[in-house]
């Protein structure tokens, strides 16, 4: 019995350094610089708590107090079982990423950034703000969620969460059902198995784009494909295994959000049925088990 009242302390113990939080996300999250501008902000002694400059790798509490440049920096409320929203009150928007958009910040092989390609609906300081919750290759377009608030990324993005990602394909030759039953049933990829959650033909009911539904290409040419995962270039790898490499790609929904009408380069905020269906998703989601935090260095 000595075993038990042992692990209940090491359990709380592992718990509390699990919610701890790297200080570069909590002054990224308070003062609106990028991750990167917080980590020089840390690194030039200008970030302070408690009267102590903080030191890089360090974490602390989601309410620590901290100074940026000897100004307090509030603190944002975050996500609580009793709140009702695990979203903590973070806006998140639905954009349709056009072709051609690479979702960083900076990248020197990119033609156009996430900031770049925000900035004229959000103006250019919230656009460097702005976080993609997952990512979509610079070819493929459609819907992807985005949000300010760097705590709701993981959770939203995680498939523990279990939120479906669903697409549209365009192939050259149709799809036969024994290629959407390989799809469905699991293909090995290079980094391990991967399997549709639902595949098949496209139906009139789809939330695909206009341009689709009275483009010239076949129907027939179209299909579609969910996923419960979003690993590097999944879907076109999957495809790809069945000898239907991907022509176009688009993304039409990714949990409860739909793309809907929105056309390359709009965004909208979610609706509130589709922010309480999120939330559903992030509590019916299994808790990650605590583990120690390995010590970092600065």
């Amino acid at each position: 019995m000595l075993i038990p009242t042992l692990r209940a302390p090491l359990r709380k113990r592992m718990q509390q350094l699990t919610d701890l939080i790297r200080v570069n996300v909590l002054v990224a999250e308070r003062s609106g610089l990028s991750r990167r501008g917080a980590d020089t902000a840390i690194a030039g002694n200008r970030v302070t708590t408690a009267g102590r400059a903080v030191a890089l790798g360090e974490r602390l509490a989601a309410l620590a107090p901290l100074e940026l440049d000897g100004k307090a920096l509030a603190a944002k409320p975050r996500p609580s079982a009793e709140s009702g929203d695990e979203l903590g009150g973070a806006e998140v928007f639905a954009w349709y990423k056009p072709v051609g958009v690479t979702t960083t910040h900076a990248d020197p092989y990119a033609t156009v950034t996430l900031p770049q390609a925000l900035t004229p609906a959000l103006g250019a300081e919230r656009a460097a703000r702005m976080l993609s919750i997952g990512r979509l290759d610079r070819e493929s377009e459609g819907l992807l969620l985005l949000t300010e608030e760097r705590r709701v990324v993981s959770p939203l993005a995680h498939p523990r969460a279990g939120l479906r990602r669903a697409y549209a394909a365009a192939t050259k030759a149709m799809v036969a059902e024994a290629e959407f039953q390989r799809l469905r049933a699991g293909i090995r990829l290079t980094d391990g198995w991967a399997h549709a959650i639902e595949a098949r033909g496209v139906h009139r009911d789809d939330d695909l784009p206009e341009d689709v539904r009275g483009g010239d290409m076949d129907p027939g040419q179209w299909s579609f494909i969910s996923i419960g995962e979003g690993r590097h270039h999944e879907v076109r790898r999957l495809y790809g295994a069945i000898s239907h490499p991907v022509l176009r790609l688009i993304r039409v929904g990714y949990g409860p959000v739909r793309l809907g009408g929105l056309t390359p380069g709009e965004l909208r905020l979610i609706t509130e049925s589709e922010r309480q269906e999120l939330t559903r998703a992030l509590v019916a989601a299994p808790k990650s088990k605590a583990r120690p935090i390995a010590p970092t260095s600065a």
